[in-house]
């Protein structure tokens, strides 16, 4: 049975409610932080803060420790990604977990002129590991830079795991339609490669998830059409024999973003590739959950049904409670499904929100947070509106909602460290919200 992240300490990671994007390896986005257990007539506030960048994550280290990650600040008309030869450095900060205000900050972080949202990670050696643009970035505990390093490849790089060896592995964006995807494993020291880069003849444009079992470690990763394995051994990457699709005959889809892991299966959802990138997808958003052990299981879930479906990220699996949170981000709608072990999924609510956010739910007490958003005036909208809301995960039931400034546009949520959690977002902010004090 699929391991749960935010269960116990995961190799290679630092021992926080938090390490990375996503809580963790397998990308189950639920964490082990005590939930807001919101009560019956309490209500939720929210402080925000501009950091004039590109606000992706936070992620955890000790206790009160979070670190931010931003990226360069777009300009008028621009759209990720794109390159700027001038302006186009991020940077990692620490910040205070109530004020937001920061504590220590590095230094300016290239990015070779590409602007992507990167990835942030709290290593088991105790140090932070960042990549931007092209760029991969060791820093201390107080953000200074030990050392870093200008990947193998012209591009932005989307996603960063740690390895069960301490290894790192990071691959390319996939946003053109002739990309190749390049795996490149590091060593956490030197940031020097520790072997020849798996190169894919595929564009991969999600970010990629990993598993550890009795099998052996593997990544799973998508292309345009297919769920690809790769396996992990001796600081290497091989093409493995399994493999999936969620290509659907007859419908024009696009792209799947990140792909999650649990109950033995893998899940995404497709209508992932923004307008702008090569031809639109015009099909209604679906959900896909594919067995690891059995080729012949696999689940599509088609609730949404609107033409012309789009989502900046995946789907959130509850390995716990075995429910699975879908949405299409244009059209609106948040699904929940149970999807019982070796049963047909059952619909158990839908919940009326335009959502963008890379969602996360508290394990213990099963609080959602998705969001309420429009696409802002940067991108076509009329108006500058976000929402987080926390959902009964088991219910869809509204618990509470607070004002965060502005869409997140596919950036992450994560938990606080006192009946709170962040959003970040594209367009800058970083918000808190929180359980307010009567």
């Amino acid at each position: 049975m699929t391991a749960i992240d935010s269960a116990k300490n995961i190799s290679g990671y630092w021992p926080s409610h938090w390490p990375a994007e996503s809580g963790g390896p397998r990308r189950q986005k639920i964490t082990s932080s005590a939930g807001l257990n919101l009560q019956t007539g309490e209500t939720l506030d929210s402080t925000v803060r501009e950091t004039d960048g590109w606000a992706v994550m936070t992620i955890q280290r000790n206790p009160g420790e979070m670190y931010l990650l931003c990226g360069a600040a777009l300009g008028p008309n621009e759209s990720p990604p794109t390159f700027r030869s001038h302006d186009s450095h991020g940077w990692v900060e620490r910040v205070d977990p109530i004020s937001l205000q920061t504590i220590t900050r590095s230094i300016d972080l290239p990015s070779g002129g590409w602007l992507w949202c990167g990835a942030l990670v709290a290593h088991a050696n105790g140090d932070i590991y960042a990549v931007n643009g092209n760029y991969i970035f060791r820093l201390d505990s107080k953000c200074n830079v030990i050392t870093q390093k200008e990947l193998s490849f012209d591009g932005p790089f989307n996603g960063l795991l740690v390895m069960a060896d301490g290894n790192l592995v990071t691959r390319n964006l996939g946003f053109r339609e002739n990309d190749q995807a390049y795996f490149i494993v590091l060593d956490p020291e030197n940031l020097e490669e520790v072997s020849e880069p798996l190169i894919l003849n595929q564009r991969c444009m999600g970010r990629f998830s990993s598993d550890r079992s009795s099998s052996g470690e593997f990544i799973y990763t998508t292309t345009d059409t297919d769920v690809l394995r790769l396996k992990y051994l001796n600081n290497s990457l091989t093409i493995d024999h399994w493999k999936r699709s969620y290509e659907i005959q007859g419908e024009v889809q696009s792209d799947a973003w990140d792909t999650t892991i649990g109950d033995d299966r893998i899940w995404l959802m497709d209508m992932g590739r923004p307008p702008g990138w090569m031809t639109p997808g015009k099909a209604a958003q679906r959900a896909f959950g594919f067995s690891i052990n059995d080729e012949n299981e696999q689940i599509i879930l088609d609730n949404h049904r609107l033409p012309y479906a789009w989502n900046p990220g995946p789907p959130l699996f509850d390995p716990i409670r075995k429910i699975l949170v879908h949405y299409d981000s244009i059209n609106g709608g948040i699904v929940g499904h149970i999807c019982a072990t070796n049963s047909q999924p059952q619909m158990i609510w839908r919940f009326e929100a335009n959502n963008y956010l890379q969602m996360m739910a508290f394990s213990d007490t099963g609080e959602l947070i998705v969001e309420n958003a429009e696409l802002p005036p940067h991108f076509g909208g009329d108006v500058l509106k976000a929402e987080a809301v926390v959902l009964n995960i088991e219910t869809g039931e509204e618990l509470g909602k607070a004002n965060t400034g502005s869409p997140s546009l596919g950036m992450f949520s994560s938990p606080g460290f006192s009946r709170d959690f962040y959003i970040a977002s594209l367009l800058g902010s970083i918000a808190r919200v929180f359980v307010r004090e009567e």
